[in-house]
């Protein structure tokens, strides 16, 4: 039991270290296939869970979409590339997935009209940035 107390804690203090010490990138697209429900990205670097004014910048304009089309559902899916182990992967998705949640709502969407789904770790060992991402889609 100690020796998971620790572990679990000692992953905190590794995420909170990476936190505070990256970046984040981020980029918006919207679905070409389907203009009615736009996509946007918020890339992050590895081990990050820290928005900066660029990313902050998008999930306003994701807010902003949603007030505009009248959107009934924002759903908030939160990945995390496969770096590290499954379970720290799921955590840093989950930890993704709550932040921009937390700036939407601070944005002025409802929290009720968010639906978070933190996938966890995607793709391969490769840890591409294309894997760590949370894509905002503004259903109508």
């Amino acid at each position: 039991m100690a020796h998971a107390f620790w572990r679990y804690w000692g992953l905190i203090a590794i995420l909170t270290a990476f936190v505070a010490s990256t970046a984040v990138s981020a980029q918006t697209a919207t679905n070409p296939a389907n203009q009615s429900s736009p996509r946007f990205l918020v890339y992050f670097d590895e081990f990050s869970a820290f928005l900066s004014d660029e990313s902050k910048t998008i999930i306003a304009d994701a807010a902003k979409r949603a007030r505009e089309t009248g959107a009934h559902r924002i759903v908030v899916q939160a990945r995390a590339s496969a770096t590290g182990t499954a379970e720290t992967n799921k955590f840093l998705a989950q930890t993704r997935s709550s932040i921009v949640t937390d700036q939407l709502e601070a944005d002025g969407i409802e929290r009720t009209m968010i639906q978070q789904e933190p996938i966890g770790q995607t793709g391969s060992s490769d840890p591409s940035v294309y894997n760590r991402r949370v894509d905002i889609l503004v259903e109508p």
